[in-house]
């Protein structure tokens, strides 16, 4: 299934807001030209554009409320927008306000919201290998660390300065950088990874009596405090009884992010993990680009509303 359908490092879009890949299939890339050559594009080619005619004549995606399970380079984004951003702290303080918005995330929700099930880990991990997050230490000279921000989907941590991190009685966790020596460092996403789960993607889709499947993202929104969001992607394929049915195009899906999180009941084991790259987080005044990174492995969400262009 992965080598047809599912495989996350078959697919490079090199567009605005792209989501590029970091791992072929759980190995660390190499850091040349052979990186391309990895990725077998010419191997890809008839089925892309197999699927591109297919779509043509598919049926548009239904609007449902239904079990969504998303593929890896679609929930990076996912993750990037709906926990990356509503974490970090000067945003949550108000200084981000007048461009990048603010959140829904209050001081005193940390150790205390359950921001998603108790399936759901996720990290701020500056020294994963590979990942556009990574780096040796902030511009505050802050050791790159690994942290947890969602532990059994209670919120523990936010992404911190050493301006900022006194407010939480903790010290940084070295999350300061700036793009060049002209701009002041700003709190910003090191690699934000949803730890595996103990599920394969065949389980997940064998396991789920209607839903879909989506992958590769095309579009998204989300509100200033990063909890409203829509997001669409490329292509889905109904799930019927367990097996994959007819696709569906023009797929979107909306919801509230703590809701969103909290509906999360399957994640994909490790050999399904990938790290993705966002080499383009635009934050602060005068504007500043950032890369990032997001690894996870596929998951499933139950009651998501499906179908909301219409």
């Amino acid at each position: 299934m992965r080598g047809r359908y599912f495989g996350d490092s078959d697919r490079l879009r090199g567009d605005s807001g792209a989501i590029l890949p970091q791992f072929i299939q759980g190995e660390l890339c190499d850091p040349g030209y052979e990186w391309i050559e990895g990725l077998v594009l010419p191997a890809h080619a008839e089925r892309v554009a197999e699927e591109a005619g297919e779509l043509l004549s598919a049926k548009p995606c239904p609007s449902k409320v239904t079990t969504l399970i998303l593929d890896s380079s679609q929930l990076a984004l996912q993750i990037h927008e709906s926990v990356g951003h509503p974490i970090e702290l000067d945003r949550i303080l108000g200084t981000e306000a007048s461009y990048a918005g603010t959140s829904f995330v209050g001081l005193e929700m940390i150790g205390h919201l359950k921001y998603g099930s108790d399936i759901v880990n996720i990290v701020a991990d500056a020294t994963c290998p590979g990942g556009l997050g990574t780096f040796g230490y902030d511009d505050e000279g802050v050791k790159a660390q690994r942290v947890p921000i969602l532990s059994q989907g209670k919120l523990v941590n936010l992404l911190t300065s050493r301006e900022t991190a006194p407010l939480l009685g903790r010290e940084s966790n070295g999350t300061m950088r700036a793009d060049g020596w002209n701009r002041i460092p700003l709190i910003r996403m090191t690699n934000i990874n949803l730890e595996p789960g103990e599920w394969t993607l065949e389980q997940m889709i064998a396991d789920t009596k209607d839903g879909l499947f989506l992958t590769t993202n095309r579009s998204w929104s989300i509100d200033d405090k990063r909890i409203n969001f829509q997001f669409g992607t490329e292509m889905g394929w109904e799930i019927k009884n367990g097996k994959l049915g007819d696709k569906v195009k023009n797929p979107t899906y909306t919801g509230i992010t703590p809701q969103f999180w909290n509906s999360c009941d399957a994640i994909a084991d490790r050999s399904h993990w990938q790290m993705w790259g966002t080499p383009n987080c635009g934050k602060g005044e005068p504007g500043q680009v950032a890369h990032v990174g997001h690894g996870t492995s596929p998951a499933r969400f139950r009651n998501v509303q499906v179908g909301v262009m219409k």
